[in-house]
Parts: structure tokens; C-alpha cells; sequence
């Protein structure tokens, strides 16, 4: 896990620290740590795509920007991250929901509340990775959530996976490998160079699929009668 703790009072980011390493000990989970006295080093550090965290271990009150502060921007660009906030004041609980914190931690109760925290991030972080692949792209590795794929096809000799975002990855894939990567059922192959995935197909009708974000996607002629099918078996029941 790559953990980022925020908290402007040493004593109490080492006491943070060595919980969490007692845990991830026990757990056998391998832990990387980040630590800054400031909500604006963070801010600076997980804004850039390419340096995530997995957790943010953040103080609510801090000199100049507060926890606070920090986690609405934070949350504006990244709903994923497990944010948990510590604090010496319980009154600030209830600002903090706002945010959608993961854990709300005392520190004056950090042995009993930490353990438990890390060990429920530990797991959620482990559901999350079954939900999503990692692929190597012209821009380096990348983790995408296989919910956001909306379809991916072949692109000179490279597999395009575009994304709801509006991201496109060149990958160094084969449409078979790509299979195996995704088996989900959603995912309905149109031809042999494109598959789309059925959660985001608003229409198919005279061989054509039309996605939610209005792009169109030709479904092969002999394929069509079994894209239809796996498509509204995707949908439900038709009505």
C-alpha cells in the first residue's frame, strides 16, 4: 500500500506511522510511506496522475491550509482515494463527512482505531484491484478500473482502450490477451478488431452500437445477430 500521511506534528505522524506498520506486519502487506508537515505538499503531490496514493493519512488541524480544505480539493479530482482523517478534536466529525473520509480517527484513541482502519483499507484496496487491470502505455503504467472501459480495438498493431473518461491507451496487447484480461461478460466482441463494453451501449440497430457518449461503432454483419443477443442480455429483460 502507498501511504501519504499529513500532519504538521511529528510525534503524532511517527505514532501514525508505527501503528500502521504493526498492522501491515500482521497482515503481510507490504507498506510505502510518504510523509509531509503541510496540506500544500500533498495537494502538489497527489494532483499529478502519475503520483497516487492509495491512503491519505490526513490531520484535520493544521496551520494554514486544514485537512479539511485539503480533502474537498483532493475530492473534486479523485472520488477513489481512501482518505482518513485524524484529529485530537471529535467536534470535527461532522464537518469531515462532507468528504467522504474512509475512517474518522482519534488520536487519543490511534492503538485501538488505526489497526482496525488499515485492516478494512487493506480490503477494500483488495476488491478494488480485482476490479481493474494494470497496462503498459506509451505514457508509462497504467491502472485503469475496468468499469471505465468503454471499448478497446485494434490500432496499428496495438490495442486503443478508450476510456468514459476520454482517455485512449495504446497498449502493447492483442485482442485475445485483452480477452483474458477482462472476461466480464459486458464485454461483447463486434468484430474481430473491437470490443465494446455493454454498460455504455445506448442503441444497436442496423449494425451499429451507439454509445452513451454519442461515438458509433460497426458491429460485422455476420456477428451482429450475437452482439445483439449478448448485448440485451447485458440490458436485462426487455419490456
Amino acid at each position: 500500500m502507498d501511504i501519504v500521511i499529513c500532519d504538521d506534528d511529528k510525534r503524532d505522524a511517527l505514532a501514525a506511522r508505527e501503528c500502521i506498520l504493526q498492522t501491515a506486519r500482521e497482515l503481510r502487506i507490504k507498506v510505502e510511506f510518504e510523509e509531509y508537515s503541510g496540506a500544500a505538499d500533498v495537494e502538489r503531490k497527489l494532483m499529478k496522475k502519475r503520483e497516487a496514493a492509495d491512503i491519505l493519512i490526513l490531520d484535520i488541524d493544521m496551520p494554514g491550509m486544514s485537512g479539511l480544505e485539503l480533502a474537498d480539493r483532493l475530492r473534486r479530482e479523485n472520488g477513489e482515494l481512501l482518505i482518513i482523517f485524524l484529529s485530537n478534536h471529535e467536534e470535527f466529525v461532522f464537518q469531515a463527512i462532507e468528504f467522504a473520509p474512509f475512517r474518522y480517527i482519534r488520536k487519543a484513541r490511534l492503538g485501538e482505531e488505526m489497526p482496525l482502519a488499515i485492516r478494512a483499507a487493506a480490503k477494500a484496496l483488495k476488491q478494488k484491484e480485482d476490479n481493474q487491470i494494470a497496462l503498459h502505455t506509451e505514457g508509462g503504467l497504467r491502472k485503469i478500473q475496468i468499469s471505465e472501459i468503454l471499448y478497446y480495438e485494434v490500432e496499428k498493431r496495438k490495442i486503443a482502450v478508450h476510456t468514459a473518461g476520454g482517455d485512449c491507451l495504446l497498449a502493447g496487447k492483442t485482442i485475445q490477451e485483452m480477452q483474458a484480461l477482462i472476461p466480464k461478460k459486458s464485454f461483447v466482441m463486434l468484430h474481430r478488431g473491437c470490443v465494446v463494453n455493454a454498460d455504455y451501449v445506448k442503441n444497436i440497430s442496423d449494425s451499429v452500437v451507439s454509445l452513451d457518449n454519442g461515438e458509433k461503432l460497426i458491429v460485422s454483419r455476420q456477428r451482429y445477430p450475437v452482439v445483439k443477443r449478448q448485448i440485451l442480455k447485458v440490458w436485462g429483460e426487455v419490456i
